[in-house]
């Protein structure tokens, strides 16, 4: 009998592995044969200069002194962007990276490798194909944004669970965490959640943690004290002319400003996704002003659907705050005290859902990041002319978000089949067979 059962877990196991790796295959043939450098764009222009026999280091530093403090990732750039397989095997690498860091914080416990990263890889590819187009499926993008993003994903991961991750793995995190530091909204993001995490549990592998930190926050004081900083603000003053009179206010409320357009868009799927699963996680619960806060929240995620004609703003693309001054204030901030609403309700279903605090303070924590990060954008002048490559990082925090959710969900639908008449009944019988 127990040959018998230890022959079925070595075919279960074998096919597993084979069905991962055939979906492995799959997806980076898929990647490999559809990338491509986008014509008349960015990406010619850095080819260009990797073409051009300039030193990498000369062209690091004139870039450094001129433009950008992203040294780290402009060196990978320059040095790679000429050799069309390495970005090609390098793209899919970073959002397998990303998943099976999603995979290895939330869901190692609970679902196979196998099944577990292919369903992060899925959950990230559910992100809008506006912003993949320009960070996974755009050459440039991808070096820029895709990459030191995924970095930091796993860094973080690796900081918060040290004990989850082998030698190797940790070794691996401190290059990566010189990439990850490179980038504006990736570094404001890695600190954060150290800092959190370090609240939570200073003892777990402090050296280790301290060595991450040290060399975070060195990349990241090296990328804004750039002296190109200056000159590039200079240059895109053009897109905002106005913006060296806003107020830190102003800023921050065209911050919002641009997170309120992609949280109520109807191509951004995370939001509905997330409404989803505040169902099931509830239907046991009730609690006060249950029905009043769902309804916030549907009414706050669809509200580009359900109220568009009231917050259309002529041939504007974003509710924006840049015209008041024409007398549409009271539209769009009709449409940021929903969105706020939306937010603040979604809070506090999840307080009278999750069954542990801690899981409802890291969860509010991320959500709050999420809002923060992709905000952060309005302390740029092209806080409109980025596009939406610069809601990629906004976006995997929120993935984090709905992971810790579906988690919840599978914990407490696995307790609750756990405590059934029926589980008991089958292993009782599973008893009774055993000699």
């Amino acid at each position: 009998m127990e040959a018998k059962m230890s022959a079925l877990r070595f075919d279960s196991k074998t096919l597993k592995l084979f069905t991962f790796i055939l979906y492995l295959a799959f997806f980076y043939l898929s990647f490999f044969f559809n990338l491509q450098l986008k014509a008349f764009s960015d990406d010619y222009t850095f080819l260009s200069a990797a073409l051009s026999g300039i030193p990498p280091l000369d062209y690091i530093a004139e870039r450094y002194h001129t433009w950008t403090g992203r040294m780290a990732i402009e060196g990978v750039m320059i040095t790679t962007i000429g050799h069309p397989t390495f970005w090609k095997l390098a793209i899919p690498t970073c959002l397998l990276l990303s998943a099976y860091s999603t995979w290895k914080a939330f869901f190692s416990d609970a679902i196979h490798y196998s099944y577990g990263i292919a369903l992060c890889i899925f959950l990230t590819l559910l992100i809008s194909h506006d912003i993949l187009d320009t960070t996974a499926f755009y050459v440039t993008g991808f070096y820029n944004y895709l990459l030191p993003i995924s970095c930091a994903v796993f860094v973080c991961t690796t900081f918060m669970r040290p004990s989850a991750f082998s030698t190797p793995e940790k070794i691996l995190a401190i290059p990566l965490t010189l990439i990850a530091s490179q980038s504006e909204q990736a570094g404001v993001s890695m600190l954060s959640i150290f800092a959190v995490s370090l609240f939570w549990d200073r003892k777990n592998a402090l050296a280790y943690r301290c060595i991450i930190l040290a060399i975070v926050l060195a990349g990241f004081a090296f990328l804004l004290s750039a002296p190109g900083n200056y000159i590039r603000l200079t240059s895109e003053l053009r897109y905002m002319p106005e913006f060296m009179d806003y107020s830190f206010l102003k800023k921050a409320t065209t911050g919002f400003d641009v997170f309120n357009y992609h949280f109520t868009d109807q191509k951004n799927l995370y939001p509905k996704l997330l409404a989803a699963l505040l169902i099931p996680l509830s239907l046991k619960n009730n609690f006060p002003l249950k029905n009043l806060a769902f309804l916030l929240v549907i009414c706050g995620i669809f509200q580009s659907s359900i109220f568009g004609y009231m917050f259309s703003a002529g041939n504007n693309e974003y509710f924006s705050i840049r015209h008041l001054s024409t007398g549409l204030g009271v539209e769009y901030f009709a449409s940021y005290t929903l969105t706020l609403l939306c937010l603040v309700s979604i809070i506090y279903i999840i307080r009278n859902v999750m069954t542990n605090n801690n899981k409802f303070y890291l969860a509010t924590f991320l959500l709050l990041l999420h809002t923060a990060v992709t905000a952060l954008v309005g302390l740029s002048p092209t806080a409109y002319e980025s596009g939406y490559r610069v809601l990629l990082a906004g976006d995997i925090i929120s993935l984090m978000f709905i992971c810790i959710l579906l988690k919840e969900i599978l914990e407490q639908y696995r307790s609750a089949f756990t405590q059934s008449p029926l589980h008991k009944t089958h292993k009782e019988e599973v008893a009774n067979q055993t000699p």
